[in-house]
Parts: C-alpha cells; sequence; structure tokens
C-alpha cells in the first residue's frame, strides 16, 4: 500500500518594501504567479491565501498581513509558509532567525523560499543564516544610505518632513523647501504679538476658538480635502499653541535631526543631545521677526521656570485614575490652601476634567470634584463590596459570573472538542483514502478533484468552530479567574481604615467622574467605579 501523501495548506506570502529596486520579477503580481505556479506543480500541496505587504519595509515583522499569516498557522489554518526568497520574509537577520528555527518550527509549520532552494522539511539548511546576514546588511547599507541624503539635505536647510510646518508649505517647485502659507501666517504673527505682550497660553486658545480658527492638524487635512484619519475635535489645544511658540522654524531657522533610530532593525528613535542637532539660520522666508520670537523665548522660559519653583511636581492620591464619561479624557489635580481664623492652614486638593482645560473652555465641561470628599466615596464603596463578599460571597460570585460571562449554563468543551477532532480525524482518514484511489486508478483525477475540495470546505468549518470552541472556552477561564482575583483581592480589604496610592492601584481600573447636576432642587453627581479584573460592580 502506498503511503498517502501529506496535505499542506500553502499560505503564500508577498512583500514589496518603498525602497527595493523595482523589476519585473519583484513586482507583487509576479512574486504571486511564480508561487501560485510551483503549487500547482507540487502533489499534495492546497493554495489556500496570499498575504500581501505592499510598502513595508523587511527591518521589522510589524507587518498587518504577516502578522495574520502568523496568527493563520498558530490556529492551524496554515501549515506551509511559501516565499520567493528569504528576503520578502524579512531582512532583519535577528528577527527572521527567530521565526525560522524557533516559531515555525514549534507550531510544526513548514517554510520554503523557493529561489534560495530552502525547505525547513529537509531539516537545518547551512546557508539559511548566510542568506539572512547578506538580507540584514542589505538593509543597514540602505538604512545608511538614507542617513546620508538626510544629513545633506539637514545641512542645506530644506525640509526632511513631508508636512510643512504650520504657516507654512512646501514649494511645488523646489522640493523640500518651505515657503509662507499666506492664509494662516498672520494666526502665527498674532499669537507671537499676543504672547510677547504678556497673554497666558490659555487666553491665546481660547482667542483662537472663539475667532473658529482652525488647528494645525485640522487645517492641513482641509488643505489636502482629506478627513483627519483619527477622531478631529477642530479646537486648539494648548498644547498645539505653546508647540507654535517655541518653533524656531518661524523666525527663519531650520533645527533638523533632533532625533535618531537605535538600529537600522527597528523603527524606534531617541532625542539627540543639542549639539547634536543640525541648525541652518536664514534657511527660510521668517513669518515673524528673530527679535520678536527671542522675546516669547524669554518669556516661555520664565513662565516655565516660574511654575516649577511654584510647587514641585507629585503624584495625586488619584493621579492618573480618574475619567470623564464625555469626553474620555483624563483629569488635572489643582492644589490650593487657605489660611483659617485659627491660623492654621486648610489645604485642598481638586480634580477637574483636564480636556476642558487644554481646550481653554471649548470642549466639555469641568466634572470637579474634591479629593476628600472622593476619597470617602471610595473607600465607602471598597468596604461595602469587601461586606458583601465576606457575608454573601456565593451570591457575588453568580452575580459576576452573570454580568461577565452571561449567565449561560457553561458548555462542555471538552466533549465538544473531542467530537470536532474526531470528525477531523475521519476527514483525514477520507482524504488520505481519496489519494490512495487516485493513485491506483480507483478514481479519475476528475471525481478526485470534486471530492478532494468538498473534503476541504468541510474541513475548513470544522477548524474554524474548534478554534472559535478554544478561543471560547479560554476567554470564559479567563474571566472565571478574573473574579476570583477580584473576590480574594477585595476581601483582605474588609477593616481598612484609610485609602493610599498603593490600595487603589491594586484595586481599581478607573473612576468615571460625571457633571454635577441639580435634580429635583438636590445637587447630583455620578461616580462609577471599575474594578481591575470584573469592571464596575453594581
Amino acid at each position: 500500500m502506498n503511503t498517502p501523501q501529506k496535505l499542506y495548506n500553502v499560505g503564500m506570502y508577498v512583500r514589496l518594501s518603498r525602497n527595493d529596486e523595482l523589476s519585473d520579477s519583484q513586482s507583487i503580481g509576479s512574486q504571486q504567479q511564480i508561487l501560485s505556479k510551483f503549487i500547482s506543480m507540487m502533489p499534495g500541496w492546497i493554495e489556500q491565501k496570499t498575504y500581501i505587504d505592499n510598502g513595508y519595509s523587511g527591518g521589522n515583522y510589524n507587518r498587518p498581513a504577516f502578522q495574520e499569516l502568523m496568527n493563520d498557522i498558530r490556529t492551524g489554518k496554515i501549515n506551509l509558509l511559501l516565499v520567493k526568497d528569504l528576503s520578502r520574509l524579512g531582512r532583519n537577520y535577528l528577527e527572521t532567525g527567530k521565526y525560522l528555527e524557533e516559531e515555525l518550527p514549534a507550531l510544526g509549520g513548514r517554510f520554503v523560499a523557493l529561489m534560495d532552494n530552502v525547505d525547513t522539511e529537509n531539516g537545518e539548511n547551512d546557508i539559511v543564516p548566510f542568506i539572512n546576514g547578506l538580507n540584514d546588511y542589505y538593509l543597514k547599507n540602505q538604512s545608511d544610505k538614507i542617513k546620508a541624503s538626510k544629513a545633506v539635505q539637514a545641512k542645506k536647510g530644506e525640509c526632511l518632513s513631508g508636512r510643512a510646518p504650520y504657516g507654512y508649505k512646501i514649494d511645488p517647485d523646489t522640493p523640500n523647501k518651505l515657503i509662507v502659507d499666506e492664509n494662516v501666517a498672520d494666526v502665527v504673527r498674532k499669537l507671537y504679538e499676543m504672547r510677547a505682550n504678556g497673554t497666558g497660553y490659555y487666553l491665546i486658545c481660547k482667542w483662537l476658538n472663539e475667532n473658529g480658527i482652525l488647528p494645525p492638524r485640522e487645517y492641513y487635512y482641509s488643505q489636502q480635502n482629506r478627513t483627519p484619519p483619527k477622531k478631529s475635535t477642530k479646537v486648539w489645544g494648548i498644547s498645539s499653541v505653546t508647540q507654535v511658540l517655541k518653533n524656531e522654524v518661524y523666525c527663519g531657522n531650520s533645527v533638523t535631526m533632533k532625533k535618531k533610530s537605535i538600529s537600522h532593525r527597528k523603527r524606534m528613535v531617541v532625542k539627540r543631545n543639542e549639539d547634536e542637532w543640525v541648525r541652518v539660520e536664514n534657511a527660510h522666508e521668517a513669518i515673524v521677526e528673530k527679535s520678536l520670537w527671542g522675546a516669547v523665548q524669554e518669556i516661555n522660559r520664565t513662565a516655565k521656570e516660574k511654575a516649577a519653583n511654584k510647587r514641585p511636581p507629585r503624584q495625586y492620591l488619584f493621579t492618573k485614575l480618574l475619567a470623564c464619561p464625555d469626553c474620555g479624557g483624563s483629569f488635572a489635580a489643582n492644589q490650593d490652601s487657605n489660611k483659617l481664623l485659627d491660623g492654621s492652614v486648610s489645604v485642598n486638593v481638586d480634580y477637574s476634567c483636564k480636556t476642558r482645560a487644554e481646550s481653554a473652555g471649548k470642549i466639555c465641561t469641568r466634572h470637579s470634584i474634591r479629593e476628600k470628599y472622593l476619597k470617602r466615596i471610595v473607600l465607602d464603596h471598597i468596604k461595602g463590596m469587601a461586606l458583601e463578599v465576606t457575608l454573601n460571597k456565593d451570591r457575588m460570585l453568580r452575580q459576576l459570573q452573570e454580568q461577565l460571562i452571561g449567565g449561560v449554563k457553561r458548555k462542555n468543551p471538552a466533549k465538544n472538542r473531542r467530537e470536532l477532532e474526531q470528525k477531523l480525524h475521519s476527514i483525514e482518514a477520507q482524504t488520505a483514502k481519496l489519494y490512495e484511489d487516485r493513485c491506483e486508478g480507483i478514481i479519475s483525477d476528475d471525481i478526485f478533484g470534486k471530492m478532494i475540495t468538498s473534503l476541504e470546505v468541510k474541513r475548513k468549518v470544522l477548524e474554524t468552530e474548534l478554534s472559535d470552541l478554544n478561543q471560547s472556552a479560554s476567554v470564559q477561564e479567563k474571566k472565571l479567574s478574573d473574579i476570583e482575583n477580584w473576590t480574594r483581592l477585595i476581601s483582605e480589604k474588609s477593616s481598612i481604615e484609610d485609602l493610599d496610592r498603593e490600595t487603589l492601584e491594586s484595586l481599581i481600573d478607573k473612576i468615571e467622574i460625571g457633571e454635577k447636576e441639580i435634580v429635583d432642587g438636590v445637587k447630583q453627581q455620578e461616580i462609577r467605579i471599575y474594578y481591575k479584573f470584573v469592571g464596575l460592580v453594581n
């Protein structure tokens, strides 16, 4: 009896970088055609899907199609990864080696690089590290060329970014040269004049928003007739104002090369020391005079020093734990002190929506709350939950399971898993028998093709069901574990008498502070406490 041919569900991976020297053989279409034709000649190979990363560098593996492919390998949908050559998989020596020598073998996956004659089914290939090393060297060489080119541009005072700073635009006749955008140049001048006259960031921001002036990001996309890719507020924030009022570009200077990449293999960048920056004076037309720009920098510096000396930075009790339910923003803390009649000093900390402050009151409302009141509310809630768990643990567990899992009776995942696996084994046996019958001439190629296609459809459906079942069971077990963790943590706080930062960080995920309202003549404010592991507990 002939040994049945092993079936391979093949995922074709094709990639093309923006920096690749494009040739007919390197194009996306050409790679697909070559790989697809090769699959058709290989018995037992079934072309399942093509994964395409067009315009992505081989320097890192954070590519959408490649990550989708790896997920499909992990779930068993693909068991053979096919590329035209090793450089298509990636040019990062370390990362490529990790996938080929560790992850793919652990998942039972096979890897074939067609033009490099690499096939992991044949065992270790001595040429693979050498080819990976060459690909990595190519990537470094390309990176060095780009860095050298940018350094030359920087020394000429050219714009290195594809987007011009607010107040400027790229000269259509001279690439990388900045020219003044007269549509908004007066806005920039106005900001510098206001700041030079002692106007604070908040009032400048308020003036911009009251006059309906589009902030830099929204203005850029409006000029491109495009919609911003992320949620747009269409208002100025204090951070946008400060960016304009400290940028040396507005006095005609070009200051570039402020950051550098730590490696050609990673996109991570770090700040350079200021003495490494490339500064070119009078690189383009100035919007404000150098004397005005310098005067504003002195005001900014003095204000910064005054704020730093006024109060050292500190972490307040609820720092980074409060959230606004209306805008989703975080809260800022403000501390003040009052001298009482008896000579003592009362120190109060208040929290309010940071979005409102940064937008100069244009977005959202205050949602303010005093720390001592919030501390009492949260402490009482924690003690109440701890007491409820201590006295009625079973009822609390049922409530949380109803909330997090849905209260549906837990199915028997082990039994369902066995049934699905048995069906899959049955299809594998039928498939092997079909190959045997075709080899012995019992059935024709035409009948074989139809029957194997039908079995493949059934197999995919069963594998999807099995994957969903495993995922659902894993999620359910995770939620049950989270409930146990929360009840254990909260029960330990039954005798708590005061709140500290450590307790809050161990128990609380976030606290939403609603706006104060008057309902039937009574002032009300909704506070929602979201605990770690279980979220909002009623």
